[in-house]
């Protein structure tokens, strides 16, 4: 039987699992899924809260390792030391080396705190449960609060470029926290300020999108620093080139991102930490190895849906070499809420990033529903959903 391995059961890593279980029959593949928790935190539904509702954090754990298994796949809980394509194993921390013939590699990226000095996950984020809690708890007692998005490390001559690691988190974040602090009738005590190294707030979505997101936080004035290099950073505030210093009581990081360590050591990254893959996510050395998500240099702008996309065009891939069908390469597009507050959503649906020139957008009610059904729908589902894109 036909060994495959799926390393990661977030996004990307679940998708595969869903598409290897959908398309193959039980008797032709043995699949084997493995993370270092049998949960998945459902990372998008983490802005909410950051933004002063920390208890949030624990209703979007999502059992993983029971999904894979009722679809009879094994599900290894295990760190993951180093992958040897020689070999054809995957080095774990606690057990005997793995096996594959096929191997989808979905483990993310790797968030580069120390690449800035005096930066750490200590200072605030949101890419994690217990970061999330902390972030939304602090707010209660800020004055200043300070959105910061990290670079973004790609190899020189990567398309599609972008200078931040992923702006959109970091504006749902000060949506929301505007709108909980309105409430509260505790706006006009608190400054809020994004900083991205980006020269324009949504640099993934595309003119109209970038237009909007501008202009609403003009009117819920909300601070936006452009093009940000940053110097240091301290416990109170962020040091930006140019000797510039943005106070902080409060910081919530989106951090930088440099690329995956598991495919440094492993020498499968293409010199800067990225999977180089091909139109069908296929390793550009190893024809036997997928790279799915966050850690494959064309998932940008780093969001679920694209990986999610990456994964069908992966397992289809995988399946037509083996049934001699002929498959489709990847189309990235990206869409995407971004979360407004007050009920409100912005939907995108663009591939202005990938150079087609085709954007849509859409504020209001409908676009936030549609969020919180999708949202509400990966959850329940366990993200092997009905209708997967």
């Amino acid at each position: 039987m036909h060994k495959v391995v799926v390393l990661g059961a977030r996004f990307g890593g679940s998708a595969t699992a869903y598409w290897l279980h959908k398309l193959f029959p039980a008797r032709e593949l043995e699949v084997t899924v493995v993370d270092q928790w049998t949960t998945m935190t459902y990372r998008p539904a983490l802005v909410t809260a950051a933004a002063g509702h920390p208890a949030l954090a624990d209703q979007w754990h999502i059992a993983m390792k029971q999904r894979c298994e009722k679809a009879g796949q094994h599900f290894v809980r295990d760190t993951i030391m180093r992958i040897d394509p020689h070999q054809q194993q995957v080095h774990l921390a606690s057990r005997a080396p793995l096996s594959y013939d096929t191997l989808f590699i979905a483990t993310g990226t790797d968030p580069g705190w120390k690449t800035i000095p005096g930066l750490g996950a200590e200072r605030g984020g949101v890419c994690e449960d217990y970061l999330a809690r902390q972030s939304g708890d602090r707010l209660h007692r800020a004055r200043s609060i300070v959105l910061a998005v990290g670079p973004l490390a790609q190899a020189p001559d990567d398309t599609p470029r972008l200078a931040g690691s992923l702006d959109a988190p970091a504006f749902e974040i000060s949506f929301l926290t505007d709108a909980w602090l309105r409430q509260q009738n505790q706006r006009q005590n608190v400054k809020l300020t994004i900083i991205t190294p980006a020269s324009v707030p949504g640099e993934a979505f595309g003119p109209k999108n970038q237009a909007l997101l501008a202009r609403f936080l003009a009117q819920r004035h909300i601070d936006l620093i452009t093009q940000a290099q940053y110097h240091h950073v301290e416990h109170d505030a962020i040091h930006l080139v140019g000797h510039l210093a943005v106070q902080a009581d409060v910081m919530i990081w989106i951090p930088p991102y440099h690329g995956s360590e598991l495919l440094r050591v492993s020498q499968l990254d293409d010199g800067y930490g990225w999977f180089p893959a091909d139109p069908f996510c296929v390793h550009e050395k190893w024809p036997n190895i997928y790279g799915v998500g966050d850690i494959s240099r064309t998932a940008l702008p780093k969001l679920g849906h694209i990986a999610m996309m990456q994964a069908r065009t992966a397992v289809h891939h995988f399946y037509a070499l083996r049934h001699h069908g002929t498959p489709k390469p990847f189309n990235p597009y990206v869409l995407h809420v971004v979360w407004m507050g007050r009920g409100q959503g912005l939907l995108t649906l663009s591939n202005w990033l990938y150079g087609k020139g085709h954007e849509w957008a859409h504020p209001g009610v409908s676009s936030a529903l549609a969020k919180s059904l999708f949202d509400y729908s990966y959850k329940l589902f366990s993200g092997w959903m009905p209708i997967m894109p």
